[in-house]
C-alpha cells in the first residue's frame, strides 16, 4: 500500500529549532532507502507532501512521525491512501486534490 502524507505548520517557523538541514538530511535518507518514493512542495507551496511505502497506515504514520519536523512538533501530517497507478507519475498537488484522494 502507498500513502500521500501532507505536512501543515502547526508552530510558526520563526519559532522552530530543528534546521532545513537536518530535515534534507532525513529525506534523503528515505529517498536512498526507497521508503519515500516523491517529496515535494504543493503548488500553491503551503505544504510539503511526500509519498511514502508502506504495507499499512500504522507503518507509514510511524515513518512520517520520524520526519525532524514531525517530531519537533513543528508540522503535523495527514495520511491519504493512493494507488500505485494513481500517484506514479503525477505532481506536484493542489490542497484540494489531496482532498480529493483520501
Amino acid at each position: 500500500m502507498w500513502y500521500l502524507v501532507l505536512r501543515r505548520p502547526v508552530k510558526p517557523r520563526e519559532e522552530w529549532t530543528v534546521s532545513l538541514d537536518q530535515h534534507l538530511v532525513w529525506m534523503k535518507q528515505q529517498h536512498e532507502s526507497g521508503t519515500i518514493l516523491f517529496s515535494g512542495p504543493t503548488t500553491d507551496r503551503k505544504f510539503g507532501v511526500y509519498v511514502i511505502r508502506a504495507n499499512s497506515k500504522n507503518e507509514a504514520e510511524k515513518i512520517a512521525a520520524r520526519d525532524p519536523y514531525t517530531a519537533a512538533g513543528f508540522c503535523a501530517f495527514d495520511l491519504f491512501e493512493w494507488e500505485v497507478h494513481q500517484i506514479m507519475g503525477v505532481g506536484p498537488f493542489t490542497a484540494a486534490e489531496l482532498r480529493g484522494h483520501k
